[in-house]
């Protein structure tokens, strides 16, 4: 199935789980997520306010920032780029591209990044200081992840190839293949 088609069939695939029955996987998802030993670890995660097809972050943003974790999230910043903002309270985001709540504050550039993680408990600036949770239209078990289209993550991560990553996503969205090509990246592990 090409990227195009396999995006129809999985947004035909939600519409057949009742909305209680994704709120309970949101749940499940999310304290999978909280108990993942790459996300105990990391000092600061980069993770995203969940759009409502996607598996909904908006607790997971807050319980991570409420253990003291430094909480990155995308900002749209044009056709092709994110930025990463510091999450500080929902009361500090704005409405941004596509209707997702964004981070107000100033842009965290990669470079900063890594002088962040040289900062927080001395963990060097390597992908042990940080993880990644990435949303997905769909992913494979080797990692593959098919996204909306538009490039902006795979553009993202591929500034930071020392990132751990991690892809939520449903159970219906982890198929046996997703297409890739040259410029998608790959995930390190994928929860679903």
């Amino acid at each position: 199935m090409d990227k195009k088609s396999l995006r129809i069939y999985i947004k035909e695939e939600k519409r057949r789980h009742p909305a209680t029955e994704l709120s309970e996987e949101d749940a499940r998802l999310c304290r999978e997520v909280l108990d993942n030993r790459r996300v105990k670890e990391a000092d600061v995660v980069l993770l995203y306010w969940s759009l409502p097809d996607e598996v909904c972050t908006h607790g997971l943003v807050e319980a991570l920032a409420a253990t003291g974790k430094t909480v990155l999230l995308p900002r749209v910043a044009g056709d092709t780029e994110l930025t990463l903002h510091r999450f500080t309270s929902v009361g500090d985001m704005v409405c941004g591209a596509y209707g997702i709540l964004e981070p107000a504050g100033e842009a965290v550039g990669v470079d900063e990044l890594t002088r962040l993680l040289r900062q927080e408990k001395g963990c060097g600036g390597t992908a042990a200081g940080m993880v990644g949770i990435i949303p997905g239209v769909a992913f494979d078990a080797s990692g593959h992840r098919l996204g909306r289209g538009k490039g902006y993550y795979d553009r993202l991560l591929a500034q930071m190839p020392w990132l751990y990553t991690i892809g939520l996503c449903y159970p219906f969205q982890l198929l046996d293949s997703v297409p890739a090509d040259g410029t998608d990246v790959m995930m390190a592990e994928v929860i679903c």
